[in-house]
């Protein structure tokens, strides 16, 4: 195989960021010494296509002085969702701890929720809080995956070992139920497998939009031997975008390798669309 012809030497910057939710967090304490609890968000949405998920669930307060230590009830809960420790303890100096909920036995299609309540106490106390948080609802899905028909996959990113773009035929693609999210299913592997050994099992996740076209996420989605698809149309949209002419989408991105970015990202896909009903 050979890498693109065109691989020029990008710089790569690393940029930190961090992000907080303080959403509901409110003024800041300015009365006696006794907690002012509340969840941080009050709906937590999770997804998940394994059969068991832990989702996190952070609670904050006004007052971090002296430790202090409460519980949480769990109401409303389907079948396999529970609550791993009622538990809340905020050692001093601590303003936030996190509980977890447990989703097991998720089969295709299945939506398991509950809520966390705080325990009277709690509610009653003087609160701090503009907006607080008394109950968080959770909600865990594992979604159907539904056949969207398949397509005719180049790649001429790597090629054959003349530098050939190498192509595949009737690579499946699935829609994630309920989303306009689709994925193309182990591309690299059914273009490479019969070439090389070890090709990436990756899928390639894009959203179609409304007017036919494609849009894919920030990451790096597909390996190719050890060089990182990266997509990050954000700051690199010259390199890192998505074209399409009815169902054929050409999808541009660099490449990562260390800290390096390269240009000469570059695959094709043919979508046969399967029949409207």
């Amino acid at each position: 195989m050979k890498l693109g012809k065109y691989i020029l030497g990008l710089a790569l910057v690393a940029v930190g960021l961090t992000s907080c939710d303080k959403d509901n967090v409110g003024a800041i304490y300015d009365g006696p010494a006794m907690a002012n609890i509340s969840f941080v968000r009050n709906a937590i949405n999770a997804e998940t296509e394994d059969e068991s998920i832990i989702v996190p669930v952070v609670l904050t307060r006004t007052y971090s002085t002296e430790a202090y230590r409460t519980t949480v009830t769990i109401s409303n809960a389907t079948p396999d969702i529970s609550l791993l420790s009622n538990e809340v303890v905020f050692p001093a100096g601590v303003e936030y701890d996190t509980l977890y909920v447990e989703a097991t036995n998720l089969d295709w299609g299945d939506l398991d929720s509950c809520k966390l309540n705080l325990t009277e106490a709690d509610i009653n106390t003087a609160n701090k809080f503009d907006k607080p948080n008394h109950v968080v609802t959770i909600k865990i899905k594992k979604p159907r995956l539904i056949p969207a028909g398949t397509c005719t996959f180049t790649d001429y990113t790597w090629g054959d070992a003349d530098g050939n773009p190498v192509t595949a035929y009737d690579v499946p693609i699935i829609n994630v139920e309920g989303s306009d999210r689709y994925r193309i299913i182990s591309p690299l592997y059914y273009a490479y497998k019969d070439i090389e050994d070890g090709a990436d099992m990756s899928n390639f996740e894009f959203h179609l939009l409304e007017d036919g076209g494609a849009k894919v996420d920030n990451g790096t989605p597909l390996n190719f031997w050890g060089y990182l698809a990266y997509f990050d149309s954000t700051n690199y949209g010259g390199y890192c975008f998505v074209g399409n002419d009815g169902n054929t989408y050409d999808v541009n991105f660099l490449l990562l390798s260390g800290s390096n970015l390269y240009t000469g990202g570059h695959f094709v896909f043919v979508w046969d669309k399967p029949a409207q009903d």
